[in-house]
């Protein structure tokens, strides 16, 4: 049903004429004159708002031209993908990570990039998920954490400074100072 019929219960009214109608009726000629400039008009005021759309539309929108072996910044949404950034606040996690490279292109926006294993995300993003990577970034960007498959976090420390045993309830706990 069309939005028309649904508002006024009942089909909106043909507006296409043929070209060559003759009437003897002088005022139904002028009618269906009358009828055809104004659906050109209505036309080419469509066609304009279109073209305006398109205009504003396409200034927000960047070329994508990557290519195999282009290193490129991924951006994700890191309170929706809790596979790569463990954080209490995710709104303020890191936006941009990377670079990786992009191994195949599929299709014209669609590229299959090379991830870490531990990623547990699927590798190909749409372009506009991606940015070209063009010089040393300024600030460091954050790599993906190292999270096993059950999402915890994996800790690797860099030594052991101390060690101590202390009782609890008669029950020695052994506690460690790590670096």
């Amino acid at each position: 049903m069309t939005p028309f019929k649904a508002l006024y219960e009942y089909q909106p009214p043909h507006l296409a004429f043929p070209l060559s109608v003759t009437t003897a009726v002088a005022d139904m000629e002028e009618y269906i004159k009358e009828r055809d400039h104004v659906l050109s008009l209505l036309k080419e005021n469509l066609h304009k708002a279109q073209e305006r759309m398109k205009f504003f539309a396409d200034k927000n929108r960047v070329d994508g031209s990557l290519d195999v072996g282009d290193e490129v910044y991924l951006k994700l949404q890191p309170y929706r993908q809790t596979s790569i950034a463990l954080k209490r606040n995710l709104k303020l996690s890191a936006k941009y990570y990377g670079p990786f490279k992009v191994v195949e292109k599929i299709g014209s926006v669609a590229h299959n990039l090379q991830l870490p294993v531990e990623s547990r995300i699927h590798p190909v993003f749409h372009v506009s998920q991606l940015k070209k990577k063009l010089g040393a970034p300024v600030l460091p960007v954050p790599e993906f954490s190292l999270v096993d498959q059950q999402g915890q976090v994996k800790v690797e420390p860099a030594s052991l400074l101390g060690e101590r045993v202390t009782l609890r309830n008669n029950i020695p706990i052994p506690r460690l100072l790590i670096q």
